[in-house]
């Protein structure tokens, strides 16, 4: 009976060695969908970021563990930065018993709420985390006046 079992575990864990199989689970073929949607895919909340603001600069914390340099790529395009990337983790020529990391792209886009000086952003990755500084472009930054009519009672 306990080899019934065992064979049915393997059975179900070798569909989970397929790409196929993961693409269903990960579909990114969505076009826009709400954030908060039932059907959103993993891409829309990965990676977690963090946009603070912190000594006149816009500050970005990603969460990125296990992606390199070479395969990330940062953009910046009318106040909007986006994130993408490609994390690498499925072995050729093995048998996989457990496989939870998959191979994916993925793609972030955050809007910054201030136009920023591009040519000053630095970058840096620590521990995983991918931090980006972007210096406001303060000159950039406009208040709108605000007229009161006099006949209002405001």
């Amino acid at each position: 009976m306990e080899i019934d079992k065992f064979k049915h575990w393997m059975d179900v864990a070798q569909k989970f060695q397929t790409e196929t199989f993961w693409n269903k689970i990960f579909d990114t073929q969505q076009k826009n969908p709400s954030p908060i949607s039932p059907t959103s895919s993993i891409n829309d909340f990965f990676p977690k970021c963090d946009l603070f603001e912190i000594d006149k600069k816009l500050v970005v914390e990603a969460e990125i563990p296990g992606i390199s340099r070479e395969n990330l790529r940062i953009s910046i395009q009318q106040q909007v930065l986006t994130i993408t990337g490609e994390f690498k983790s499925l072995q050729t020529n093995c048998k996989y018993y457990v496989k939870e990391r998959m191979n994916r792209n993925f793609k972030k886009e955050l809007t910054l709420p201030y136009p920023i000086l591009i040519q000053k952003v630095k970058t840096e990755i620590q521990q995983g985390i991918l931090y980006i500084m972007m210096p406001i472009n303060e000159e950039e930054v406009e208040d709108i006046p605000i007229s009161v009519n006099p006949t209002s009672n405001e």
